[in-house]
């Protein structure tokens, strides 16, 4: 076969012993020659445009870490990051490349033999490195598609030692695997960072023939604060069906909050501004319902 279908097949990245078995030190020449698979140092070989943090992996060698081996498990940030994170031995002599940060830490076979930090780690280091709505954003992901587990997560934060400890035990504290995406897990991130508690990811509110699952709920005040995506909410029957959901849960008794990606993204305080004050008036509003409750109470026991 052709080098480049060959390095496909590897993955996008190999060594010369792995290579050229497959295609063959002449196709791997021409190759070369021809721009379709670039060295990056003696003997290891990627395809064009692999990236940064993984050029730099391969050449060091090393495997990718941080929020670089977090999006090599398909995991996202609120906020897009070029970080180029790469993990190497302890000990071990690197050629810096510009742009790009080196940890130092052991490294397992499974780890050399992915090319990433495990999910445990990966998301460990990226609790205690990342903004806490893109370190929740990771932990989330990592917990939804069941990578880590809530009970390991939180056993590894407990002993986590070093620079960013406090922030790791923060990540795991407030992890939540219903999250849906890292939408949602930044929108919870800004109010958890507000001191916004008791939000719960992906409630279910039920009625009379009604039936809708909301991106984050308040129950107890029944406010729900959706996270509004225009890929999914642009469309004219989509707006007709959010309309009436709106409509059927006020009927129920529920404020709607809803927000778009730019909110989140440009206006995170403003976010924070609008829920903080919505839940401040629905307590005021249930502490004065529980009150005439108690005096209608005292009033039909003294007759």
């Amino acid at each position: 076969m052709d080098a480049v279908t060959a390095l496909e097949l590897l993955g996008g990245t190999a060594r010369t012993c792995d290579l050229v078995p497959l295609c063959g030190r002449r196709a791997l020449q021409h190759a070369l020659d021809a721009g379709l698979v670039v060295r990056v140092a003696r003997g290891r070989f990627v395809l064009p445009g692999s990236g940064r943090a993984v050029t730099a992996a391969v050449a060091a060698p090393g495997v990718l870490a941080g929020v670089s081996a977090a999006h090599a498990h398909g995991w996202r940030t609120l906020h897009r990051r070029d970080d180029a994170v790469v993990a190497v031995l302890p000990g071990q002599r690197v050629t810096p490349v510009q742009g790009v940060t080196y940890r130092r830490r052991g490294l397992s076979a499974d780890e050399r033999r992915a090319g990433r930090t495990g999910p445990l780690a990966t998301v460990l280091e990226c609790a205690a490195s990342l903004p806490f709505v893109d370190a929740l954003a990771v932990a989330d992901a990592a917990l939804r598609d069941g990578s880590v587990l809530r009970e390991e997560l939180e056993d590894a934060a407990s002993v986590f030692h070093g620079h960013g400890a406090a922030d790791v035990r923060r990540v795991a504290r407030h992890a939540d695997a219903r999250a849906a995406n890292a939408f949602e897990s930044g929108l919870r991130g800004h109010l958890l960072l507000a001191g916004v508690r008791g939000l719960v990811p992906q409630h279910v509110v039920t009625g009379p023939g009604f039936f809708a699952q909301v991106d984050l709920a308040d129950p107890a005040r029944r406010v729900a604060i959706e996270a509004d995506g225009f890929e999914v909410h642009g469309r004219r029957a989509q707006l007709a069906a959010d309309l009436q959901r709106h409509d059927e849960l006020l009927v129920l008794g529920w404020v709607t909050l809803r927000f778009a990606w730019e909110h989140v993204m440009y206006r995170p305080r403003w976010v924070v501004e609008q829920v903080t004050s919505v839940l401040d008036r629905r307590r005021a509003v249930g502490g004065r319902t529980d009150e005439r409750r108690k005096k209608g109470s005292r009033r039909d026991d003294a007759a």
